[in-house]
This record gives structure tokens, C-alpha cells and sequence, in this order.
């Protein structure tokens, strides 16, 4: 079980992405999280993985048992392959390469 509880202290925590995010996708293991937008959005959109809804050690501690025990575990394990497919560089690299071209030509 990967695991990415960061608090959203400011906006850079708010916001970002966590690698370690990308690295228990592309290791086909399902996410337990805050719920931080970005990786909230990922989770739902691939259904990869379980949030916990507060830091208390008593909540994670219940929510990881509850993640490794779930039904769905299988299934969230399954998915990270398609969410793999999809968040890579190689496909990252081509959106970046349209935005620089749209500004490069203007």
C-alpha cells in the first residue's frame, strides 16, 4: 500500500503532485491519501486507491487496515495499470511539446 497523508500546510502541499504518487502507480500498488485536488482527482479518475478523511494515528492506522481489506483492493491494484499507461512522461512530453509549439508561433 502506498501511502501520501501530506497536510495541506500551504499551497505547494495544496497543489502538487507527489512522485512517489507516480512511483506506486508505475509499481501497480493502490494509493491511501490526504485529500489534496491533484491527487484526489487522480485516485478517483483511475479508482486506484482509499483516502483518509483525518491525520489522527487512530484514523490512519483504521483506514489502512480498512484500504488493505477492502473488496476493491484487487480491483484498485488492477487499475494502476491503465492509470500507468496514461501518466507517463512520454504522454507528458507531447502535451508539453503542443503547449510550447502554440506559444513558439504566436
Amino acid at each position: 500500500l502506498g501511502i501520501s497523508i501530506d497536510k495541506p500546510n500551504n499551497l505547494n502541499y495544496l497543489y502538487s503532485l507527489p512522485n512517489k504518487i507516480f512511483s506506486y502507480i508505475h509499481a501497480h500498488i493502490p494509493i491511501l491519501s490526504s485529500r489534496l485536488p491533484e491527487i484526489e482527482k487522480i485516485i478517483h479518475t483511475y479508482q486506484i486507491g482509499n483516502f483518509i478523511d483525518n491525520h489522527q494515528p487512530q484514523h490512519i492506522a483504521q483506514k489502512i487496515e480498512e484500504t488493505l481489506n477492502s473488496p476493491n483492493y484487487i480491483r484498485w491494484k488492477a487499475n494502476t495499470f491503465k492509470a500507468e499507461q496514461e501518466l507517463n512522461w512520454e504522454n507528458e512530453k507531447e502535451k508539453l511539446k503542443s503547449i510550447l509549439r502554440q506559444h513558439i508561433n504566436h
